[in-house]
């Protein structure tokens, strides 16, 4: 859908179908052109820190990037998510979405004050429990919250541009900050500064990068809206309203991301812990697609305002995912020592925990975008019932499964992601079939 198209249930002519394919080519070829090349430079940086780190100073690597992809949740929460919702209200009523974008912006930064001392302590005393030492540790704690804070600036600044319709302006800014961290990393390893804490910094370094670029077009954007805190007191409240009924589910779904790293961490040896780190850099490949839902289906989807066109679109894109889901498995399945190479001598042999890593990842990729699409039509009065089931899903997981394992570790995340995947799939055809039962008002 071109610019500016609002989408009708019409039959559309052959000329339309002919447009509308030329236009999805166009749009496709951008996101994986620019996509892939933000991604590529992204894994390609990861690798080479699996291959040049040593599997002590990975872990370490490892298990501060699970505090900052935590971090990073728990300072968001759904509250970026409600601009797509607010940027759909707006289309529809003639409003504004310049003052939420202040809103969120204010609200997630007085999340990370709130949340970084807890991290300065909680951090230093898990690496500590693991044989790290106190330096270290802190150089690695400083590097997390540098990655986190221009974290903030950079999702919520891409976003902005993606919702003003300035797909390329954002891709631009991730390639740049993608080149930074491989070329800070290249330099790291040429030095034979072989540090997890120079890793995280580099990345720290690479998200800087896309926020400087981005920041002035959202600053474009939010221009005029109040600066003061009074003055975004409304919009801050719609979005706390917003994000309400979510808040347990989300700060629940926080841990899923490093959970398989923190279990790895309790009940494995450090090498564990490395080798989950390692294999999730193979499961990224997966992630390439995974930004398809925020950067390209979700903003689509909220200039749609017919509801036929809408479930139509939202049955497309998953069965686009689930395609690219599909074929990543099975090339895992078939050639899985070609993967594996990647990894180096360290981590070979591993065909069976590769295979679990890039299931796991497929059915993690369908279920965020299914959240994704709940969360941005508000079908989110079930969460809590979804999380407690989750819950309790996983604690019999945990009891029934090996995770002293590496291969346990993984088998508890596939098993996580198929339940998660299940139950958001359940909320979304229930909201296009019976709206009024999971939508908060």
């Amino acid at each position: 859908m071109i610019a500016g198209e609002v989408e009708t249930a019409g039959v559309p002519s052959r000329e339309v179908l002919k447009r509308r394919v030329r236009t999805w080519i166009g749009i496709l070829s951008a996101y994986l052109t620019a996509q892939t090349l933000t991604q590529l430079l992204g894994v390609a940086s990861g690798l080479l820190l699996v291959r040049a780190l040593p599997v002590r100073e990975l872990a370490l690597y490892t298990l501060a990037f699970s505090v900052v992809s935590f971090f990073t949740f728990v300072t968001d929460l759904g509250s970026s998510s409600s601009l797509v919702y607010f940027f759909r209200q707006a289309r529809q009523e003639g409003g504004e979405v310049a003052p939420y974008v202040a809103a969120v912006l204010s609200l997630r930064r007085a999340a990370f004050l709130l949340g970084v001392a807890a991290v300065a302590v909680a951090f230093p005393r898990a690496a500590a429990a693991k044989g790290f030492g106190g330096a270290e540790t802190a150089l690695a704690t400083a590097g997390i919250a540098l990655c986190v804070w221009f974290q903030i600036s950079a999702s919520l600044s891409t976003l902005t541009l993606r919702l003003d319709g300035r797909y390329n302006t954002s891709y631009r800014a991730e390639i740049t900050g993608a080149a930074v961290r491989l070329a800070l990393t290249l330099a790291m390893i040429a030095a034979a500064l072989l540090y997890s804490w120079l890793g995280i910094l580099a990345s720290a370094c690479g998200t800087a990068a896309v926020a400087l670029l981005a920041r002035g077009r959202r600053a474009a954007v939010s221009s005029g809206v109040p600066g003061t805190p009074a003055d975004l007191s409304a919009p801050r409240r719609r979005v706390l309203r917003y994000i309400l009924p979510t808040l347990p589910s989300a700060l629940y779904f926080s841990v899923q991301g490093p959970l398989v790293v923190w279990l790895a961490a309790t009940f494995g040896a450090t090498r564990n812990i490395a080798e989950v780190g390692a294999l999730s850099r193979l499961g990224m490949v997966v992630g390439i697609f995974a930004s398809l839902t925020g950067v390209v289906f979700l903003p689509r989807l909220a200039a749609i305002t017919d509801e036929r066109v809408y479930r139509a679109r939202y049955f497309q894109f998953g069965a686009l995912l689930l395609a690219v889901a599909g074929a990543l498995f099975l090339a895992a399945l078939v050639a899985p020592r070609l993967f594996l190479m990647l990894l180096g001598g360290h981590y070979a042999g591993l065909d069976r925990e590769l295979r679990l890593v890039v299931a796991g990842a497929g059915l993690t990729l369908l279920g965020g975008y299914a959240v994704s699409v709940n969360l941005a039509r508000s079908w989110t009065r079930w969460e809590t019932a979804a999380v407690l089931i989750l819950m309790a899903c996983q604690a019999l997981f945990v009891r029934l499964l090996p995770l002293g394992s590496t291969a346990g570790v993984l088998t508890f995340n596939l098993l996580s992601a198929a339940v998660g995947l299940s139950l958001q799939l359940i909320v979304g055809l229930t909201g296009f079939a019976r709206p009024r039962w999971v939508h908060w008002q």
